[in-house]
């Protein structure tokens, strides 16, 4: 038998702590990004004989792992257990207390038996290692969450009603944390989805509604009437595939095209959403050098600039559309590259400098705008509850790091070198026309706008997110 414990204090009060980790999306949220975990099943209870059923890819062997809640003291105490999966016992008890003079401390004792046990013991000090990386994150978020739920509570504070609000673009990465995020706030969240993917969708979190604006039935149309906001998101990945005529045409439509066709259908419900917060790039600025760029800044050339500037414009237009009733708001995220280990462009960079052979990406002199994804899901939050927000914002952390400093950080936090540059005309060679904009381009943005918003990054220290999101 093995014990293992970790403990944090936290500012809210013992029910406050309690309260998050019995929300539908708490499971979701509390899994380390850099783990291979899928909940396949869970009723998003902590009662008794509540299940929850994961799957779980290690070493590109897929497993499912069942377990079982076993007592509920609410308040206080919860405790659930493996009943299988790679130990051979594991019972984990959560413990919530008072802190004075006003907060809380969670502590989380787990008895464990690894398989194979005594001889398998030898793996104890990385089993450790590993739990505690993984309690680190789950504490962090937990105290982020609560602390953004309470900031945005103080936003709207004459509101006693949750924020309703509608997402396109769910399953992507963004979206689904979005979802997650919302759900464990007390949002009422719908999903806008298409009529071929409305099967086959992997789980959301309880609550969590699907909906079609075209072609649905009367029930889908009562779930979207007088939503709060819709946070728009649809749009086929810049980087999904090298670009050829048809490609491009693609993510140009998709995006373009597809907000038009989204506008259209909500201008044809009774009671429209009060608010559109629409995705959009810093790709929008083009190749900038060492110049800042706010959000007044001149667009630039070259085809994300060109989509971008369309796809703005097609969104905007949802608040220039007289509905003869209340006057509709209009927000635009544009997005820095959006840091996630398994997705997107650090997925695609883990890799080679695990092995030691990252470095700058040609001259490093370019700088690299990026977020962490819970910023991201948050700021979209943000700007569909912030009722003063229009126009564009700049979803990017403060610390704008060249190329250079990106790839120095990231072998850093790994205890790598960072000696092997990638030159120009490789990534050119590799990728071919979309290696400029989306690789070898500089965009030197600034936030202060989000930042006057009343938002707070979660993470403004690359360094840190990287740790947070590596578990190192």
């Amino acid at each position: 038998m093995s014990l293992f414990s970790a403990s944090h204090q936290f500012s809210c009060s013992r029910s406050a702590l309690f309260r998050y980790h019995q929300s539908p999306g708490a499971i979701d949220r509390l899994i380390p990004p850099w783990e291979s975990v899928t909940i396949l099943e869970s009723a998003d209870s902590l009662a008794p004989g509540s299940k929850v059923s994961i799957a779980n890819r290690q070493f590109g062997v897929r497993q499912v792992w069942n377990a079982e809640h076993l007592e509920l003291v609410v308040g206080s105490l919860f405790v659930d257990q493996l009943k299988n999966g790679p130990f051979r016992k594991w019972i984990h008890r959560h413990e919530f207390s008072d802190v004075e003079p006003f907060g809380s401390q969670l502590t989380d004792r787990i008895d464990f038996q690894l398989p194979l046990a005594p001889a398998s013991n030898l793996a104890l000090p990385w089993v450790r290692t590993k739990l505690e990386s993984m309690f680190r994150f789950r504490h962090r978020v937990t105290a982020d969450d609560i602390n953004f739920g309470e900031s945005l509570a103080a936003i709207r504070s004459g509101s006693a009603a949750p924020l309703r609000i509608a997402i396109t673009g769910s399953t992507g990465l963004i979206g689904r944390r979005v979802c997650e995020l919302a759900s464990v706030l007390g949002f009422d969240v719908v999903r806008i989805v298409r009529p071929e993917s409305v099967k086959g969708t992997s789980r959301f979190p309880t609550g969590v509604v699907a909906a079609q604006l075209r072609g649905g039935t009367g029930e889908d149309q009562r779930r979207l009437e007088g939503l709060d906001a819709v946070i728009h998101l649809g749009g086929y990945g810049i980087a999904e595939e090298r670009w050829s005529s048809a490609v491009k045409q693609r993510i140009r439509d998709s995006r373009v095209a597809g907000t038009l066709q989204l506008i259209e259908g909500l201008g044809r419900l009774d009671s429209p959403p009060k608010a559109l917060i629409s995705a959009s790039g810093i790709g929008i600025f083009g190749d900038r050098g060492d110049d800042f760029c706010d959000e007044t800044t001149q667009a630039g050339t070259g085809f994300l600039s060109d989509v971008a500037k369309e796809w703005e414009s097609a969104a905007m237009s949802y608040g220039s559309t007289s509905t003869g009733r209340t006057a509709r708001r209009v927000a635009i995220a544009r997005m820095g590259v959006v840091l996630h280990p398994r997705f997107g462009a650090l997925a695609k960079l883990l890799l080679p400098f695990r092995l030691g052979l990252g470095g700058r990406t040609g001259s490093g002199k370019q700088y690299w705008p990026w977020v962490h994804i819970d910023d991201a899901a948050s700021i979209l939050l943000h700007l569909a509850a912030q009722s003063a927000c229009e126009g564009p914002y700049h979803v990017a952390s403060p610390d704008v790091p060249t190329n250079r400093d990106f790839a120095k950080t990231l072998a850093k936090v790994l205890s790598r070198p960072s000696c092997v540059p990638t030159p120009a005309f490789a990534m050119r060679l590799l990728l071919g026309e979309m290696a400029g904009p989306l690789l070898l381009a500089s965009t030197r943005v600034t936030t202060s706008r989000l930042l006057s918003s009343g938002y707070r990054f979660r993470f403004n220290s690359l360094e840190e997110a990287l740790r947070n999101l590596l578990g190192l």
